[in-house]
């Protein structure tokens, strides 16, 4: 699996270790990268991650001795339309930086993708052949992987902010907070473990079909909040929905009779299996 870091918003007087949340997990996980971000760029932090023998990618700060080192890289490699990158081996004067170690750079070009993360250096904007590039860079311990190869590893990592977006306005991770802490986090769990891994299934398997997956708050909005009425008919719990819609009434029934079709059921005695819906 892959452990990744999000820094907090301030630190203790002792700097963050991998120990914890890896012992925290329990035994039976295999941890096969660390991916960070800038946070966590602190060579304490990279010395106990080398010290326990685990791969690391760690977002790199944009400083200027960085720059300067990225505008010595001669060496660009196409990686995708738009994206290529480049490596160099950099020490930091600070004597705590004992030695050098691999940094891999990634340049995208702002007019093939203007959405490009990363951002233009103060030191290029000035450049005609480098202000076209938006730049980011990362330190690894991995010195047998392609630059490429590196990109792709820690590219996914990128998407982490857009679930804690989707956690904190889909499922009230900012709002909620109970009295007693366990019950909180027994309450974050299950949105987190339960709540948000059904919607994502649901989601990518039957909502959104092969249209891009859409949030909880967007889905909550377009499907879930609606006029309803729950009637018996022939003995039966009928659900009658107040949508005069005939598309979207098709769309609904569809969604539902592909629900009752899936093979896992909710083993739980206070969920009634019948009932329909008309």
């Amino acid at each position: 699996m892959r452990f990744q870091a999000r820094a907090p918003r301030t630190f203790s007087a002792s700097p963050p270790q991998a120990g914890k949340p890896v012992a925290a997990l329990g035994e039976g996980f295999a941890i096969k990268w660390v991916l960070a971000d800038t946070g966590f760029y602190l060579i304490a932090f990279i010395e106990d991650l080398e010290s326990q023998g685990y791969r690391y990618i760690i977002a790199a700060p944009m400083s200027e001795i960085v720059q300067r080192e990225i505008r010595r890289v001669r060496q660009w490699r196409a990686v995708d339309e738009g994206i290529e990158v480049g490596e160099f081996w950099f020490k930091h004067l600070d004597r705590k930086w004992k030695r050098a170690r691999r940094y891999v750079v990634v340049r995208q070009e702002i007019a093939k993708r203007p959405k490009a993360a990363g951002k233009q250096p103060s030191l290029f904007r000035d450049l005609e052949e480098w202000k076209q590039y938006r730049f980011s860079v990362m330190i690894t311990s991995d010195t047998a992987s392609s630059p490429g190869e590196i990109w792709r590893e820690y590219r996914p990592r990128a998407n982490d902010e857009n679930v804690i977006k989707d956690l904190k306005e889909g499922y009230g991770f900012a709002a909620f907070s109970l009295n007693n802490f366990w019950a909180t986090e027994a309450v974050m769990v299950m949105n987190a473990l339960v709540f948000h891994n059904l919607v994502h299934y649901l989601n990518r398997n039957i909502l959104s079909g092969s249209g891009p997956v859409q949030q909880l708050r967007t889905l909550r909005s377009k499907l879930l909040i609606l006029p309803a009425q729950l009637g018996r008919c022939a003995g039966q719990s009928v659900l009658r929905l107040g949508v005069r819609d005939r598309s979207f009434r098709g769309k609904i029934r569809y969604s539902l009779e592909r629900i009752n079709a899936l093979p896992w059921r909710v083993n739980c005695n206070a969920v009634d299996g019948g009932g329909g819906v008309s």
